[in-house]
């Protein structure tokens, strides 16, 4: 997933990351990460933050919650598989109120 998408500040929302079609056969997520980064705005620090990140054998959904008005997030979602395999999706955030 390479993506920008709106959310609100107040607004706690999950965003579903399909590994599926890269997996190959007997292959599943075995842990799932993910990581919220963004610039300062109007001197204040980034406030989007990862509540917490729900995978399964095919998804990771990261749940991301605050933000301030005029906030770009980038939110970066890292998995690694029971055969080793370790792979990354990003998904970037516009914050509006």
């Amino acid at each position: 997933m390479s993506a920008i998408m709106e959310k609100r500040p107040d607004e706690v929302l999950d965003y579903v990351f399909d590994f599926g079609r890269w997996l190959s056969t007997g292959d599943a997520i075995s842990t799932a990460t993910a990581t919220a980064t963004s610039a300062p705005v109007n001197g204040a620090a980034g406030a989007v933050a990862i509540d917490r990140v729900d995978f399964d054998s095919s998804t990771a959904t990261p749940w991301v919650t605050g933000g301030i008005d005029g906030e770009t997030a980038e939110i970066v979602v890292s998995i690694r598989t029971a055969l080793g395999r370790r792979k990354s999706g990003v998904l970037r955030l516009r914050i509006r109120n």
